[in-house]
């Protein structure tokens, strides 16, 4: 059986730190740690080489070269962290300026450290850049809209005339198809809103928590952009015409299995927010 893991006995210090974090890969036994991992018990979280005081333990399937010596914890003032998310706005307006390669290279590279459920590591991203083809993904999420919009319309003439109550969400669903429709009339991108980059996130449908790994990996993405000068907003129209309108699944030509779970417009804005928004308190039950 082959062993990911190896420790070396001269400086291995018997701490036990690795037992304790993982007790299927580490064990102690006669004084000394012996350590057994494969792709039946370890996930590749790294958190016995991040946690080793001597750097006894070497982890053959990760990049030791990558394992960061932290010496100083980098702190942030918690109100001004407070007030950075607080400024956070979604921003649909930006300026005609290219993102540098590198910058998108390093938001995508940063996403990578976000977490994900099982450690499955499965988020992958798609960046469209070319304004051609970012305005016919554009457009087939407006024609999914009019299609749905017309059978909605239908649904809400059918429970008038039944005198029944239409349910928010048909009725959203139905104004949808007017903004849309009228704002591509006029030339105006209502999905993608003209952003100098679209990045979609994907992942294969059946692995642990495909949503949240998407979504935290897009929110890190979109924090980490307002530190470079970039600003971003989501965009749950195309994420949701992606879901069920064939002609729209097949030109994104994602892997087999994949689903869209988050997508971002991105760009260098061109609205300055003066001021922080106010925002009703979330609900709580304490226990």
């Amino acid at each position: 059986m082959t062993n990911w893991v190896s420790i070396d006995k001269d400086k291995c210090n018997n701490c036990g730190f690795c037992v304790t974090r993982c007790p299927l890969c580490f064990r102690k036994k006669d004084d000394e740690i012996i350590a057994q991992a494969d792709e039946n018990n370890c996930n590749l979280c790294g958190h016995c080489v991040s946690l080793c005081p001597t750097d006894a333990i070497v982890h053959h399937k990760m990049d030791m070269d990558n394992f960061i010596q932290i010496d100083d914890p980098v702190g942030f003032d918690t109100d001004a962290f407070v007030r950075f998310i607080r400024e956070r706005r979604s921003h649909r307006h930006f300026k005609d300026k290219e993102i540098p390669g590198e910058v998108l290279e390093k938001l995508i590279d940063t996403c990578r450290y976000a977490p994900t459920g099982s450690n499955v590591q499965s988020v992958e991203i798609l960046v469209i850049q070319n304004p051609e083809r970012r305005r016919k993904l554009s457009d087939m999420a407006v024609d999914y809209f009019d299609e749905l919009g017309g059978k909605v319309e239908k649904h809400i003439e059918k429970l008038k005339a039944e005198g029944k109550e239409i349910p928010e969400n048909i009725q959203r669903t139905s104004n949808y198809r007017g903004r849309l429709m009228l704002a591509r009339k006029v030339g105006y991108d209502p999905i993608f809103h003209k952003a100098p980059a679209v990045i979609i996130f994907h992942s294969p449908s059946q692995t642990s928590a495909p949503k949240d790994n998407c979504v935290i990996a897009s929110t890190t993405m979109g924090l980490l952009a307002r530190t470079m000068g970039l600003e971003t907003t989501y965009i749950g129209l195309f994420e949701g015409a992606s879901k069920t309108y064939e002609p729209l699944i097949k030109e994104l030509g994602l892997p087999e299995g994949h689903e869209v779970f988050s997508v971002l417009i991105i760009g260098y804005p061109k609205l300055k927010f003066r001021k922080t928004v106010d925002r009703r308190p979330i609900r709580t039950r304490w226990e």
